[in-house]
């Protein structure tokens, strides 16, 4: 038999409403089902719902193609015709990160060197690997980004370092060209152990587990966790905004949760 993890027809409240399936013992596979669109009658008015609010902070163009995430709308046409390689628009509110997201078809490593126009840079741009999916299906999507240097794309992260920058930074959105997604941060940290995203076998229910048993245990410095997110199981949706590995073995690591799918298109078939 099988069953769908949960889609998104409805909102996801994380910690008020945990799925509870963990007693299926199930085995999940990394895939989108066919999650149905009934959840939402009008896609702009749910941009809008789930879309960055306007701030100060946030009107300007920003980003190498000069776009915004500000108005909860991304031309990916635009994008597209320029590189091919951008599938979604990330966006952390009160860090400055507001850019594409890239995968490249050619190799994993391109967009370390490469900027988003796909010029040769040294600080890189903010991508996924191809193994995984770009409709953020997987049970969790690494993106990568190096934070080391000062023009870095990923260098805000280390303000959710701050306990109080933490608690009052809740959330961060990602955009795809027919979704709004909307994921809150409930964890914080260095993680020592190298490529998060084969650790771990995601293909199987116990990897899955395994991997959330390591973020609810893992000690190090500045590590900061949201109360109320103890209960996570495979059938969320999780992403990792993972800094380049430091000179230690170490990379910085913000990992967020799927609390709101515009489209009700995020889903995931799971084999008892």
């Amino acid at each position: 038999m099988r069953r769908k993890g949960k889609n998104g027809s409805g909102k996801y409240t994380g910690r008020k409403t945990l799925i509870g399936l963990a007693a299926l013992f199930a085995v999940c596979i990394a895939g989108c089902g066919a999650a149905e669109e009934d959840g939402l009658e009008n896609m702009e008015a749910a941009e809008q719902e789930d879309g960055a609010p306007e701030t100060e902070e946030n009107t300007e163009e920003t980003g190498i193609f000069g776009e915004s995430a500000s108005d909860a709308e991304i031309d990916f046409a635009m994008l597209q015709e320029k590189n091919p390689d951008v599938f979604a628009w990330l966006h952390v509110p009160g860090t400055g990160i507001d850019m594409p997201v890239l995968q490249s078809h050619v190799s994993d490593e391109f967009y370390i060197t490469h900027d988003a126009a796909g010029e040769e840079n040294s600080a890189g741009a903010v991508y996924t690997e191809m193994p995984n999916m770009m409709n953020m299906c997987d049970f969790n999507t690494v993106i990568h980004g190096d934070d080391l240097g000062e023009d870095s794309p990923f260098k805000a992260l280390h303000q959710f370092e701050d306990a109080d920058f933490f608690d009052k930074h809740q959330e961060f959105y990602l955009y795809l060209p027919d979704n709004v997604l909307t994921y809150e941060v409930f964890a914080a940290y260095y993680d020592d152990g190298g490529d998060i995203l084969r650790r771990y076998d995601y293909t199987t229910y116990a990897g899955c587990e395994e991997h959330l048993k390591d973020i609810y245990t893992t000690r190090s410095m500045n590590r900061n966790f949201r109360d109320g997110w103890e209960g996570l199981t495979p059938y969320h949706f999780l992403v990792t905004l993972d800094g380049k590995v430091r000179e230690d073995g170490t990379q910085y690591v913000v990992i967020g949760a799927l609390t709101k799918d515009a489209a009700g298109k995020i889903d995931r078939v799971i084999y008892e």
